[in-house]
């Protein structure tokens, strides 16, 4: 019974008076500035990595890239579909389209982005802080990961890819 109460009593002293900051190693969002003028544009195609949702409209099918953009694929010969652009739409997670009109979120805003040249998309409305009572950082995750990470400051820009590094005090986690 001694030796337990001097345990505890240990542990107290141990556990009480430590302020020091917890470093462990995790993954850190990398934020874009979404008032930038790169912040939506058209591209040359490239490769899909993390597929979102499609939108499938005449012969063309548009695939989100998470946090990146549209792709736009020619699907009239659906035997052999030919990748033709990437609407570089910094942030963007959701989408739809409606004639020649884009509405797609950069993670803060809705954009209204005029698409009836693919090669020239330009935004014609921006609807502001759209998603920003719905935002919860805490839910704000890298995907597929588990374990710490940095909680998303929604001042510091939108994310658009995550890090891995040593990281002090972390506030969220998934597990």
């Amino acid at each position: 019974m001694k030796n337990m109460l001097t345990l505890f009593i240990l542990f107290l002293l141990v556990s009480c008076g430590d302020d020091s900051d917890i470093i462990i190693d995790g993954m850190s969002p990398i934020y874009a500035d979404i008032t930038s003028s790169e912040a939506v544009s058209s591209e040359g195609p490239r490769e899909i990595e993390d597929l979102g949702n499609l939108v499938n409209v005449g012969d063309y099918l548009f695939i989100n890239e998470r946090f990146q953009g549209i792709h736009v694929i020619d699907n009239s010969d659906p035997s052999n579909p030919t990748f033709m652009h990437f609407f570089k739409i910094i942030g963007n997670t959701e989408f739809t389209i409606d004639g020649d009109a884009l509405f797609a979120d950069n993670s803060r805003d809705l954009l209204v982005i005029d698409i009836s040249d693919f090669e020239n998309i330009k935004v014609v409305d921006v609807i502001r802080n759209q998603y920003g009572v719905s935002f919860s950082s805490t839910l704000f995750r890298p995907k597929d990961y588990i374990g710490r990470f940095e909680c998303v400051e929604r001042e510091e820009g939108i994310v658009v890819d995550w890090e891995f590094i040593s990281l002090v005090n972390p506030r969220c986690s998934a597990f």
